[in-house]
């Protein structure tokens, strides 16, 4: 049974209980009508989705979803809801969480999406005892589209978190960062899923110093040759085979966006868009920008960011014993 109290009287911040007197959050003092985070077609704060989840703040506006942070009412807990919305296929009714296409003539192509969304939050809420991704609650049709419930986390991504510490991080640091992420991306092969979205910005560092993988959206299950029609493209992060139809993904591609990701790291910006290396490769080795890093570990890193798949490491075990000297005895 939900438990709800009156909802003009919860904070849309961190949902705890507002003074109807002063107006000011009895937990973490913000005014009630204090702006909070929002953006275009988003669903209405203080909507009750699926008749448990309240909702707050906007969190974020990615190419296929909108995202939003939550209470869920019947657990009560926080939440993160990624709300199925692609952009340039959909559009809100407005006032309401209702969901319509923006053309007919895309209902085919919208629902083939729809289905992929869904069967890979299937396949992840399967995945019980993988502590490196975020766990995800729930997933349910809605609204003529798709949510996914997962848990909320605390934290700081690595993007912010290298802009914190001067744009560079110590190689012993990103390799302590990283390593939990390899960790989890091999776990996340094992199960035939490729992330495909890999950077700093998906890559959350919790407040109690773990670190996990978020946004999953773009994931495909490469054993089964099920990919979803999304061009997440970042520039410095995707490689090459992300910008072709025809291109062959699997843990090559996410071995590519894990070097990038350590690159930045180390030197402070992501390697050179991967379609410009194909043409003229300009990377510069973090060796020659007089980043402290040793030779072995530095070619590890270059065949990782190989701009031809086929240069690069296949498996994301093998480069993770390179990258971290964990060689196995006769290797």
């Amino acid at each position: 049974m939900s438990y709800l109290r009156d909802t003009r009287l919860i904070c849309l911040n961190c949902f705890g209980a507002i003074d109807p007197f002063t107006g000011y959050c009895h937990s973490c003092h913000r005014h009630m009508h204090e702006a909070i985070a929002t953006v275009q077609d988003a669903i209405l704060p203080r909507t009750l989705l699926g008749g448990r989840y309240f909702i707050g703040q906007t969190l974020g506006r990615g190419g296929f979803g909108i995202t939003y942070k939550a209470f869920d009412t019947v657990l009560r807990r926080r939440v993160c809801i990624k709300e199925f919305f692609p952009r340039g296929y959909t559009k809100r009714i407005p006032g309401t969480p209702i969901v319509k296409l923006s053309d007919q003539k895309t209902a085919n192509v919208f629902n083939f999406w729809l289905q992929a969304f869904i069967q890979e939050a299937k396949v992840l809420s399967s995945i019980k005892s993988m502590e490196g991704i975020v766990s995800i609650y729930d997933f349910f049709l809605s609204n003529n589209t798709a949510y996914i419930i997962m848990e909320f986390l605390d934290g700081v991504s690595l993007h912010r978190f290298i802009a914190g510490r001067g744009e560079r991080l110590h190689l012993n640091e990103t390799l302590n960062i990283m390593r939990p992420v390899l960790e989890t991306l091999l776990l996340l092969h094992q199960h035939g899923i490729i992330h495909k979205d890999i950077s700093p910005e998906n890559i959350q560092i919790v407040n109690n110093r773990t670190v996990k993988l978020i946004d999953l959206g773009a994931a495909s299950i490469y054993t089964q040759n099920v990919q979803k029609p999304f061009f997440v493209l970042k520039k410095g992060y995707s490689p090459i085979e992300l910008y072709s139809k025809n291109g062959s993904q699997g843990p090559w591609t996410d071995i590519y966006e894990v070097g990038a990701t350590i690159y930045t790291c180390l030197v402070g910006s992501p390697p050179p868009e991967a379609t410009a290396r194909a043409q003229n490769d300009t990377i510069v080795p973090p060796s020659a920008l007089n980043i402290k890093i040793q030779p072995i570990r530095e070619k590890v890193l270059l065949k990782a960011l190989a701009v031809n798949p086929q240069d690069r490491y296949t498996d994301i075990g093998a480069f993770k014993e390179m990258l971290f000297g964990e060689f196995m005895p006769g290797t």
